[in-house]
């Protein structure tokens, strides 16, 4: 699996002033995925300072749009974002 890191857009609000989260693209089959599934790229937004995320998603305007709430129920620790992101994968392979 490969990750790739930029900045945020000055338009998405940061969750604390002086905090620099990441936008997270993930590219590839998380572990443990099933062989021949689909398994598109997934977005994410995280600040290691902070210790959050949100869950992973195909679009990146929805990861873009949960980090943008302020009580989103799409948040997560940033040490669960790898079964985030396999369960994610296999909603998507179910689903197609």
């Amino acid at each position: 699996m490969l990750q790739i890191a930029e900045p945020l857009s000055p338009r998405i609000p940061v969750c604390v002033l002086g905090h620099r989260p990441q936008f997270v693209e993930s590219r590839g089959a998380p572990l443990n995925h099933k062989p021949g599934l689909p398994c598109p790229n997934q977005y994410h937004i995280e600040c290691a300072r902070c210790g959050i995320a949100t869950v992973p998603h195909p679009s990146r305007a929805i990861a873009e749009l949960r980090w943008s709430e302020p009580d989103s129920p799409h948040r997560i620790p940033l040490s669960q974002i790898g079964q985030a992101r396999t369960r994610a994968a296999a909603d998507y392979a179910y689903a197609a």
